[in-house]
């Protein structure tokens, strides 16, 4: 058997989140150089100087917190992992035996789950994760006890080569 390992890191990519906290993030820096760096108020009623740098520091935090959202998945012969940062302290693994079948599918984020992230489905049996840059297909996944989770990725192919061998191996059978 064919030993393979796949490993893909996502952030979060949503251009609106990024031009709203950039935005912010250049308000903040604007105003700490004119009224701490030039000595112009900023504003009819200036806030002090400490809580503008408050702000700012909060500000920038935000920026940090959305680059450092990533989903990091790695398929292999055993099973699957994964870890969705900052939002699980340690990764979740999959064995292939706990699943009784696994295929690649499209699927709407917002319609199907609510959004990206760790999100529970409809139906309540369903979870899905992923991020925005994962955009529209994944892995899904059905257990033994019933359970769906679906993964996100931006490479399916990879990923469908090492379900194949797995499928190949015995381990699981491929759906739709």
């Amino acid at each position: 058997m064919e030993t393979t390992e796949f490993k893909e890191v996502q952030g979060f990519r949503v251009w609106w989140a990024w031009a709203a906290v950039i935005a912010l993030n250049s308000l903040f820096i604007y105003a700490i150089i004119q009224q701490v760096v030039l000595g112009i108020p900023f504003g009819p009623e200036p806030a002090s100087n400490l809580l503008l740098s408050i702000l700012a520091f909060a500000s920038l935090s935000m920026l940090y917190f959305l680059y450092s959202i990533k989903l990091r998945t790695i398929f292999n012969d055993r099973g699957i992992e994964y870890r969705f940062y900052p939002f699980q302290t340690k990764s979740t693994f999959i064995e292939w035996s706990e699943l009784s079948d696994a295929y690649m599918r499209e699927y709407n984020s917002f319609y199907e789950y609510g959004g990206w992230g760790i999100r529970v489905g409809a139906q309540g049996n369903s979870r899905a994760i992923n991020t925005s840059a994962s955009g529209n297909e994944g892995l899904q996944l059905e257990f033994k006890d019933g359970k769906l989770l679906l993964i996100g990725t931006k490479k399916p192919e990879e990923i469908k080569r090492i379900v194949d061998i797995q499928i190949a191996a015995g381990k699981i059978r491929w759906g739709m």
